[in-house]
């Protein structure tokens, strides 16, 4: 086989990673759906368990190649991290769950993917530098896009609940930190060491409030256990070690353009599966929302190269 040919496969390789992990993600959104309208379980309650098993499991499986400890050794990373896992971590996770508890996957995972603008609008002002072409057009392409599929094209109609809308544009400010504030820290340590940890801190702060424990009020059926578990395993760990596996063979920014899948499965599962009624504007809108993706991770100079990280 030729060199060209291994290259070729090993970036396919990559490709089926990525989309993989995405498509997961997107699967995972439209579980919690599930289980907030035929159960008793809360979105506080979910991310709280979540947060905490997946950080558990994750730290379990780093510590067998990593020292998970050395982050707790400087005082300044020491806060950084906390304030990552309070406000970037537990923000993204929080505000996503609770915009598909008042709404629904695919329109809370679209508002997320606002993400990158927010990012944008960051550093135009933090660096007191104008945007180019191509980021206003960004800008405005995400904002029509958001109006489209809140509204499917009506002016007097908004598909979803005010709190769902709250809630999704909130996590999209709430990426956005979640990207930004970790740069320094994932220079120094493993990326899955500063997840792990994120999440389990994020988790624990959380479950002070929701206090998970007392939850003799949900009715545990099979059907429950078996979609806390995909929402656990396939939905946060499996999908996180696919990201980082097919950093290996491809770049970040494919990585992060083949995570615009993710909108698009969790769209096609929650219509096919829960029956969401998704208008054509709105699939209009929810595009507009993805190119913006795209088109900030074009690699040319400005004030953003858009290199996300895993969010979910």
């Amino acid at each position: 086989m030729g060199l060209k040919n291994k290259e070729n496969i090993t970036k396919w390789k990559g490709i089926a990673l990525a989309l993989a992990g995405a498509s997961l993600w997107g699967f995972s959104g439209n579980a919690a759906e599930w289980i907030f309208s035929h159960t008793a379980v809360t979105a506080t309650w979910l991310v709280s368990v979540r947060m905490v098993m997946a950080g558990l499991l994750l730290l379990i499986l780093v510590s067998l190649n990593n020292n998970i400890f050395s982050v707790w050794k400087n005082k300044r990373d020491r806060f950084d991290l906390l304030v990552f896992s309070l406000t970037g971590m537990l923000g993204a996770q929080l505000t996503f769950f609770l915009s598909i508890e008042a709404g629904n996957a695919p329109t809370a995972t679209l508002l997320q993917f606002l993400g990158p603008v927010f990012i944008t609008v960051y550093f135009a002002l933090k660096l007191l530098k104008w945007p180019k072409r191509k980021e206003w057009i960004a800008v405005l392409m995400a904002l029509t896009g958001t109006f489209l599929l809140l509204t499917n094209g009506k002016l007097d109609y908004i598909t979803v609940s005010k709190e769902a809308i709250f809630w999704g544009v909130l996590s999209g400010v709430s990426v956005a930190v979640y990207t930004v504030f970790p740069v320094r820290l994932l220079k120094l340590y493993p990326s899955a060491a500063i997840t792990g940890w994120a999440m389990l801190l994020g988790g624990l702060a959380v479950s002070v409030w929701t206090q998970p424990w007392q939850a003799g009020y949900i009715d545990w059926t099979p059907s429950l256990f078996w979609m806390l578990a995909f929402v656990v395993i396939f939905g946060t760990l499996l999908p996180f070690y696919l990201y980082l596996d097919s950093l290996k063979y491809i770049s970040s920014t494919e990585t992060s353009l083949l995570g615009s899948a993710e909108p698009l499965v969790a769209t096609i599962v929650s219509v096919v599966w829960l029956g969401t009624a998704f208008g054509s504007f709105q699939s209009a809108g929810g595009m507009l929302i993805i190119l913006t993706v795209f088109l900030l991770s074009m690699p040319e100079k400005g004030i953003l190269k858009i290199n996300q990280t895993v969010n979910k």
